[in-house]
């Protein structure tokens, strides 16, 4: 993988996270984390269900079930439409949810147009 693809990997897997942490109810009183994957269809809908990663820190259930409902919740990500060009870099994606980082702290949920300053970039 190009550093350029790391790049646009990277800023994808943020406009994920920014895009999910508004749907996303952290578990109380938990410091476990959960990776999950995503498959996406180039309209930026789920090509299926997200799929939770192992290992991670128990509780694994409940961060993990939060997750997927937020994913679940937030989908489609229409923002990706414009970048279907590099869509093998984003077909499937793994997200990393840390109750430990706080979701309310500083992390705005991103639009197309936040997304287009980001990866303008990348555009070929």
């Amino acid at each position: 993988m190009s550093r350029a693809d790391v790049a646009v990997t990277r800023d994808i897997g943020d406009y994920l996270m920014k895009a999910i942490q508004g749907c996303w109810n952290v578990p109380a009183d938990t410091t476990s984390i959960a990776r999950v994957q995503i498959s996406l269809n180039k309209d930026g809908s789920l090509a299926g269900p997200p799929r939770i990663l192992g290992p991670v820190t128990p509780p694994r259930d409940q961060v993990a079930r939060a997750a997927v409902r937020a994913i679940t919740r937030c989908a489609p990500f229409p923002g990706l439409v414009p970048y279907a060009a590099s869509y093998d870099l984003w077909r499937s994606v793994v997200l990393t949810f840390n109750p430990a980082e706080d979701p309310a702290a500083g992390h705005p949920s991103i639009d197309s147009k936040d997304l287009d300053k980001l990866l303008e970039k990348y555009k070929k």
